[in-house]
């Protein structure tokens, strides 16, 4: 068996270079807004897909900008040779790893196996959008007009030139790029990188891999410049696939009874309704014609399948009396499911009807959540493959289609209903370069397996139940329970009064989990591993011993926690209250995310046991608590009768503000500032994160 096993991007927009590895069925892409989901798909469309070397200026990474200055620097300062700059300018690559079984039929796959280990078993194709030795002259070198003032192809002449000194240059790099660069082909031994071979072009690739693309902007809605009848208009396509020499007999059948009902619907036009259309001519005997050298004009009226497919054929949906509803008259979430549908036939078929077909076939998804209600985007994933094992059912004689999907989506219903492994989290991040960012992709086949197997369950289970959009959020905060949760909303509203309106947590997108006391712990290595700024907000959870037995106390009177989250964190099951309390915010913090559990406020030796004795004694006038040595006890009493969603719904819709416990407000602060920057010890501690998680 040949399936493709791992994607490597370099100099692509935000994939400045990425790696990423390449399930067997369907790989899940996730991560927020602008993290480089779509560039993927774009650079794979640019490299083979229909817009194979269709690169232009833009689609360099920005932090490869310097080296086109830094070449254009040494050839106008140095007068260096177009041969000592070709291998120094800028380029874009994709190396697509491939595996393979030996013994099997590699065909295909044959040209990129360079090397000699009996041992391996894997293969390497690489194109790169690079430039030509003779190019390389034009692409630095600013033309001149005839009075020596530079002149860039394209612009205004009569404009002045920008004031930026390199502004011009990279102007007339965008009309020279696709000039001077082009798309080269090669195979790489994974055992040797510097041993390669050179292909004259890109047939090889194209007969190894084929790529196809269900993108995420479907048109579906009704509008001005919106079509209504989409999915009608996929039946030419099917039709274009239908009719070629290498399709299925069966569809071969359809589409030549289908001929044949368009000749009998020409010919009988072709008779009385042409003679009808003549009687339309204008009466050119007016003018003496025709004369007896002219010959007579007549109408001939022929169908074009196509054209009546794409323009006059519609998708109804069944009705009663014999009214059918119109394509536009169904949910969009229906609408988009069948558009899906059908797109994903008609790449089958064109799959099955190439004469050679390439050994791998690549389909992206984008969003196919769109329009979907929760229910339906939690069995997409699980529901794909077996539509597919549906659509290879109908070539009953022939080895099924064994596709692999990469499916982009901002659905947290979606994301959490794929395993693990299958999950690959985008993340944009601060590039080397001042000022420039770049994708980081996560990959949870790697960065999942130490975990282990119970603890995945775990979070699996949890982040599919409670429907969690870590994957999607800009920040979290995992609290311990339903009151915490039904408060934070009140509180992260309060604590933005005190902010700065820059770092208002209010204007950021921030996802609040319940986790529990007993289970928040498993969830750090996934919120170092995600690069999550987050807080975890957790009680001291107070015991005594008495009667050999550890029981729960107020804090004056408590010797250890029985909170596994705050021992888990410190690494130590027996730690006590007074370290507890000793510990600074540095050791309350690991590089992304942040432990808060409860302090005494400020001025006041209490300290609380738990959320809701905390908000007693953070607002002990409300509570009608005298501030004095008997406080926190009181306040102790009186949370054990509270009645914790009622209390915490009165306080969310209590009209004036209150005093936020000192821990949560503290903590809210420091989420509310930005994430740190990747230096050099955040970076070394991500990578730790990574073989930890």
């Amino acid at each position: 068996m040949i399936r493709l096993t791992r994607i490597h991007v370099r100099g692509f927009r935000l994939l400045e270079d990425v790696e990423m590895s390449v399930e067997a069925g369907s790989t899940v892409i996730v991560g927020r807004n602008n993290s480089g989901k779509t560039s993927l798909t774009e650079v794979l469309d640019r490299f083979i897909g229909d817009k194979a070397g269709q690169f232009r200026l833009e689609d360099f990474a920005a932090s490869l900008r310097t080296a086109f200055i830094s070449c254009r620097t040494q050839r106008v300062r140095d007068n260096a040779p177009a041969s000592a700059l070709l291998n120094a300018l800028p380029t874009i690559s994709l190396e697509l790893t491939f595996s393979y079984e030996a013994a099997g039929d590699l065909g295909p796959l044959s040209p990129f196996i360079i090397d000699l280990d009996p041992d391996c078993s894997v293969a390497i194709a690489r194109i790169e959008y690079a430039p030509a030795l003779s190019g390389v002259g034009d692409l630095l070198d600013l033309p001149l007009n005839a009075e020596g003032e530079v002149f860039v192809e394209g612009a205004d002449p009569d404009a002045p030139l920008p004031a930026d000194p390199h502004a011009a240059f990279f102007q007339h790099l965008r009309v020279q790029i696709p000039k001077a660069y082009s798309l080269r082909v090669c195979a790489i031994d994974p055992t040797d990188p510097s041993n390669r071979r050179i292909f004259a072009n890109s047939a090889e690739l194209s007969a190894l891999i084929q790529v196809g693309f269900i993108g995420a902007q479907r048109m579906l809605e009704a509008g001005k410049k919106g079509d209504p009848d989409v999915i009608g208009k996929l039946l030419s396509q099917l039709f274009r696939t239908a009719n070629s020499l290498t399709a299925a007999p069966e569809d071969q059948m359809i589409v030549s009874q289908m001929k044949d009902s368009v000749a009998r619907v020409e010919s009988a036009m072709q008779g009385s309704f042409d003679t009808q259309l003549r009687g339309l001519l204008p009466a050119l005997s007016l003018f003496g014609f025709p004369s007896l050298n002219d010959t007579e004009l007549r109408p001939h009226t022929t169908i074009d399948i196509e054209s009546v497919l794409t323009d006059n054929t519609r998708i109804l949906y069944s009705g009663i009396d014999g009214v059918h509803l119109p394509e536009g008259y169904n949910g969009l979430g229906t609408r988009n499911l069948i558009y899906i549908l059908f797109q994903l036939e008609a790449i089958h078929k064109s799959y099955r009807n190439l004469p050679s077909r390439p050994l791998v076939h690549l389909v992206f998804i984008e969003e196919p959540e769109a329009h979907l209600h929760p229910q339906m985007q939690e069995v997409f994933i699980s529901q794909l493959n077996a539509a597919i094992g549906n659509l290879s059912d109908r070539y009953a004689d022939e080895p099924a289609w064994a596709a692999q999907f990469v499916v982009s989506t901002h659905s947290s219903h979606l994301a959490n209903a794929a395993q693990f492994d299958a999950i690959r989290y985008f993340l944009n991040v601060p590039s080397q370069t001042p000022g420039c960012r770049k994708t980081k992709i996560k990959d949870f086949r790697k960065g999942a397996a130490t975990i282990s197997k119970e603890d995945r369950a775990f979070l699996q289970q949890y982040m599919t139940l409670t429907k969690c959009d870590l994957y999607f959020a800009d920040k979290a905060i995992l609290v311990e329970g339903a009151t915490e949760r039904i408060l934070m909303p009140r509180v992260i509203g309060v604590i933005d009064e005190t902010l700065d309106v820059a770092n208002r947590l209010g204007r950021q997108y921030i996802t609040t989990m319940e986790v529990g006391g007993d289970y928040a712990q498993k969830f750090f290595p996934l919120l170092e591993y995600l690069e999550l700024k987050s807080i975890v907000v957790t009680d001291l959870d107070a015991v005594r011993l008495d009667g050999g037995r550890y029981h729960k106390c107020p804090c004056e009177d408590g010797e250890r926690t029985s909170n596994n989250a705050l021992k888990a964190w410190f690494e130590n099951p027996a730690i006590s209250l007074a370290e507890l309390r000793a510990k600074t915010p540095a050791e309350k913090t690991r590089n992304f995310y942040r432990i808060a559990y409860q302090i005494p406020e400020e001025g006041s030796p209490h300290c609380a046991r738990s959320y809701e004795d905390a908000l007693i004694l953070a607002n002990p006038a409300m509570f009608d608590i005298a501030n004095d040595h008997m406080a926190a006890r009181v306040a102790f009493d009186r949370a054990a009768s509270f009645g914790k969603s009622t209390e915490a719904i009165r306080f969310a819709l209590m009209p004036e503000n209150w005093n936020v416990p000192l821990y949560i407000r503290e903590a809210l602060v420091w989420l509310s500032e930005p994430p740190p920057e990747i230096g050099p010890a955040v970076a070394e501690a991500g990578a730790q994160a990574e073989v930890a998680l």
